[in-house]
């Protein structure tokens, strides 16, 4: 009985021992492998990014850019003696001059980009003389201004495509007056005290709308 039992032992032993034994798994070739991870052969680069200019619109308004642009070879013959933006009326703290008295009108001068133009002695200031302001106003502004100066008792009406505002006092001491002009988002305001021959307003006008 033990021997039939080792035999059977025996055989099961031979029987395992000639059963194939199995393989590691292997990776799958061929059109069923799995596709490579794409690995990247440098840093990507970003794209440089060029900004939109931007568009200034031109609204065709006059922008002179220096007094000696406002008048004519005639007009600064017509001056005399008196010398365009004297050394003493520019120097470092020299007391600021305007083209009104008015108070009002001053704080839009002084709010607004301007271009002062004075004609004065080239001794020092004097009796005699004109400042001019060129005021680049907005429509608010040059309503504003309007306003005032028909409240300030001014002579006001149209000319030259604008509008003109005058007013001269004459005393013993002499002639002192302002006169005014609104066109197209400009304002030029002038004072005069004893000087400013005939036309002075209009060679301006003439000569900043040469273009219009």
């Amino acid at each position: 009985m033990l021997l039939a039992v080792a035999v059977i032992a025996v055989v099961v032993l031979v029987v395992l021992a000639l059963l194939p034994r199995g393989t590691s798994p292997t990776t799958p070739t061929g059109p069923d492998a799995p596709a490579a991870r794409p690995v990247p052969s440098s840093p990507a680069t970003a794209l440089p990014i060029t900004p939109t200019p931007t568009l200034v619109a031109d609204d065709g308004t006059p922008r002179p850019t220096n007094c000696d642009e406002l008048y004519s070879p005639s007009m600064v013959e017509a001056m005399g003696d008196l010398v365009l933006n004297p050394a003493w009326a520019t120097a470092p703290g020299a007391e600021v001059l305007y083209g009104s008295d008015d108070a009002a009108l001053r704080r839009v001068i002084d709010t607004a980009e301007n271009l002062t133009c004075i004609w004065g002695t080239a001794a020092g200031g004097s009796d005699t003389g004109v400042v001019t302001d060129l005021v680049r106003v907005t429509p608010a502004q040059s309503g504003a201004v309007k306003a005032r100066l028909e409240e300030a008792g001014l002579r006001c009406y149209e000319e030259l495509e604008g509008l003109r505002c005058v007013i001269q006092t004459t005393t013993e001491s002499g002639t002192f007056g302002e006169s005014h002009f609104l066109r197209d988002g400009i304002w030029l305001a002038t004072k005069y005290t004893n000087a400013g021959p005939d036309g002075y307003t209009h060679d301006i006008i003439a000569n900043v709308w040469k273009a219009a």
